[in-house]
């Protein structure tokens, strides 16, 4: 039996837990009828299994609390990477240990906490002299003396009255306040009083400012503007903050109606300059417009490509579908060529299918699919697959019938392959007239326009003098035309830029055999990443450069003067606005769910398992039902990493839809109530698919700009699917699969769900 000093000591300790709720009473009371170990094994069983239930039933209240969505739903869902992250990142065992270790943590730190419990006697508290009882309210009067201390006022609370509160503690001269915070007073007060005039002029002039608040806010906000500090004007060395307005931030600036618009374009997306109204493209504050003179206008960027320039964030302008066909309609008289753009991870909904009624059947047409560093390798052919498939696109949407002279893939980012291209425009245009950059909205045109600007391309003399384009996930950053000129590619210049070409590819090719060596070894899908070299033979110094006199004169201002003798006769490279193609959804995007649609990075292909009647969810994005079968079939998404992947019965499919919509599962769209009342319904369309083999995807059912999904039926078995888009945008069936043996890279299966471990993202020639 325990001694009288140890029964009390483990009496009021469990007595202590007990009434924090971590072990019942029954447990103690068992501490009087049995003896000390059994008594002390029967108190550990309960603490192990006391944590252990508790932080189970915490984290299961903290995933549904943190992503809103109901147990009802969830018991549903036969997979929710949302949900789902921990398992599918951790290996099985991995996962097994990782919740052994927290269960060990758990126990540890209750058993620590129990140990550091204060103990309390029964026999101390009888031994212990008794004083004389004072009242109840003395005692109280004396607690609170003694837990009173000097009051902490920081100066940035959000209160908007201070009260100082008189204390005994201040009122006793013999404390000494701390410096810090008398400090912090001071500031505060001061703080406090500018809040307090800035109040007052507010609610005196709050009828006016509401005032001019309708009649000037014509602009639309796109997206978000609080990350836009308020002093956003003194980005521009222009703007002269000593006849400031008090008013002026209502509208980001104050429009003049009775100005003038300038003939300068704006350098990031071509639009004529102006302060007239702020929502006609290339609006500046009149602040900073009518206080800049003309030659050095052509140096600032308008108020939009600003915005997006330095602060990630749109404004919306009015600019109509039809004025983009009329602003690339003076092709039709002119000799020139065409290079139209692709994006290799939304074709062919980025092609145009009315292309050929402006730039007609007759004109060299170059064909080049961009963003090919985002695509994963799958197989040795893995580049003359992409533009097999590319050419088949363009015969399906009948751009075939226009002239075309090459098709090429490319990164306009990384830099790959436009040196080859530029080599063919050399080689089959030469310099027969001006060429045209032509696609649709984020296809990549600002970005090559760029790349080709710092290239052998542009004449030397101009690189210096001429804005790059505003380059954005915002689709159509481009507003109008903006151009650089060409280098007429004499025998003599193309002869110094083979020989330059073929000194860099020696030690280009060795780069590209270590990091294929790196990734073979390493795996990391860096070292997969196609990247190019960029280089220039010329630089603005030569005097290689035809007429290149008077250039000191220039370089000191952006821009050039087309009337000058070095460029009245020059051939340009325009940069055209992007289309809008009814098949893209990323119109109906805000900015933040296009930075989570849009991949940033090399995609990693996921490959799952999908039974008949079992329906996938792409974020909000798109929908696939697996309606009809012979057996389970494999699919594998491409799509950015951030839009996660749902699985469900079909039967719950809809209802399932609109319960994770106001939930943060889906991603996008945001789970917003005011944003969710514009976004429009799912629509479906049909495709009978028959399968080739295990390991070859058979076809790829495209969601428009979320993405696609290649289909893995098996040899000889057909597979009906239904893709669903908003609105039923874009939804297309491409046969052969873009990346057919992507799906050889999946590792095994993970236990107790419907997807397989990443095992190698990239093809590695092993």
């Amino acid at each position: 039996m325990l001694s009288s000093r140890r029964f009390l000591r483990f009496t009021m300790r469990y007595l202590h837990d007990c009434k924090r709720g971590k072990i019942g009473s029954e447990s103690c009371l068992r501490l009087g009828q049995t003896g000390y170990s059994r008594s002390w094994r029967s108190v550990q069983t309960a603490s192990n299994s006391s944590p252990s239930t508790q932080t189970d039933n915490v984290n299961a209240e903290e995933v549904d609390t943190e992503s809103g969505v109901p147990d009802e739903v969830r018991q549903k869902l036969l997979l929710c990477e949302y949900l789902d992250y921990e398992k599918i990142a951790v290996g099985h065992k991995k996962l097994v240990a990782l919740n052994k270790s927290r269960a060990m943590r758990a126990k540890t730190q209750h058993l620590k906490s129990i140990a550091e419990a204060p103990v309390y006697s029964v026999v101390v508290d009888q031994l212990r002299p008794r004083e004389v009882e004072k009242p109840l309210e003395n005692f109280v009067d004396e607690q609170n003396k003694a837990t009173t201390s000097i009051p902490v006022h920081m100066p940035y609370s959000g209160t908007n009255k201070y009260n100082p509160v008189e204390t005994d503690v201040e009122k006793d001269p013999q404390v000494q306040h701390n410096g810090l915070n008398m400090e912090y007073k001071e500031l505060y007060e001061k703080y406090m009083e500018t809040r307090k005039a800035q109040s007052s002029d507010s609610v005196e002039d709050s009828e006016t400012l509401d005032e001019e608040t309708e009649t000037k806010s014509t602009f639309q906000l796109a997206d978000n503007l609080a990350r836009i500090p308020p002093e956003w004007m003194t980005d521009y060395e222009e703007f002269d903050d000593s006849q400031e307005d008090e008013n002026w931030q209502l509208n980001y600036g104050t429009p003049n109606p009775n100005s003038k618009v300038s003939s300068v374009p704006c350098g990031g997306c071509g639009a004529l300059l102006h302060c007239k109204d702020s929502a006609i493209p290339g609006y500046l504050p009149s602040e900073i417009f009518l206080a800049t003179k003309t030659q050095d206008l052509k140096s600032l960027t308008c108020q939009r490509c600003h915005f997006m320039t330095h602060y990630n964030t749109s404004l919306a302008v009015n600019v109509t579908p039809e004025e983009y066909p009329r602003l690339l309609s003076s092709i039709k008289n002119k000799r020139a060529a065409v290079i139209l753009m692709v994006d290799l991870m939304d074709f062919p909904c980025s092609i145009w299918p009315d292309i050929l009624s402006i730039i007609g059947t007759k004109r060299p047409v170059f064909v080049v699919g961009n963003k090919v560093d985002l695509l994963p390798r799958d197989t040795k052919k893995f580049i003359p697959n992409l533009i097999e498939s590319l050419s088949k696109a363009i015969v399906e949407t009948g751009v075939h019938e226009a002239n075309i002279k090459h098709v090429s893939v490319i990164s306009a980012k990384t830099g790959y392959g436009i040196e080859e291209l530029i080599n063919q425009l050399h080689k089959i245009w030469e310099y027969k007239g001006h060429v045209y950059l032509i696609g649709c909205t984020n296809s990549g045109k600002s970005t090559l326009f760029n790349m080709l600007l710092q290239s052998d391309y542009c004449k030397s003399k101009a690189v210096d003098l001429i804005q790059r384009a505003t380059i954005s996930p915002w689709p159509g950053t481009t507003l109008n035309l903006l151009k650089f000129p060409i280098l007429r590619p004499s025998a003599y210049r193309l002869s110094l830029r083979a020989q330059r070409l073929k000194r860099e590819n020696e030690i280009h090719l060795l780069e590209e055999n270590l990091r294929r060596t790196r990734l073979r070894e390493t795996g990391d899908v860096k070292y997969a990443q196609l990247i190019g070299h960029m280089g220039r033979t010329f630089s603005n110094n030569d005097t290689d450069d035809e007429d290149a006199s008077n250039m000191g004169v220039e370089k000191k201002r952006l821009g050039v003067n087309i009337d000058k003798r070095d460029y009245k006769h020059s051939h340009w490279c325009f940069d055209t606005p992007g289309t809008i193609q009814p098949d893209q959804i990323l119109h109906l995007l805000t900015t933040d769910e296009l930075m989570a649609t849009l991949p940033k990075k090399m995609i990693i292909p996921r490959t799952y398992i999908i039974k008949p009647k079992y329906t996938m969810f792409l974020g909000g994005l798109g929908r696939l039902d697996y309606f009809d079968g012979d057996s389970f079939i494999r699919i594998t998404v491409f799509a950015s990493e951030k839009l996660p992947v749902t699985m469900c019965r079909l039967e719950d499919a809809d209802h399932i839809y609109d319960q994770l919509l106001s939930t943060k599962a889906f991603v996008v769209p945001s789970n917003d109530p005011e944003r969710l009342k514009q976004w429009p319904h799912l629509e479906g369309k049909d495709f009978e698919i028959t399968g080739v083999g295990w390991d070859t995807s058979a076809a790829d059912v495209i969601l428009s700009s979320a993405g696609w999904v290649a289909i893995t039926p098996g040899p000889e078995k057909t597979a009906n699917v239904r893709g669903w888009t908003p609105e039923g945008r874009g939804i297309h069936l491409r046969t052969p699969a873009l990346l057919k043996h992507s799906v050889k890279l999946r590792g095994t299966k993970i236990r107790d769900l419907p997807v397989y471990r990443r095992h190698k993202p990239v093809y590695t020639g092993g």
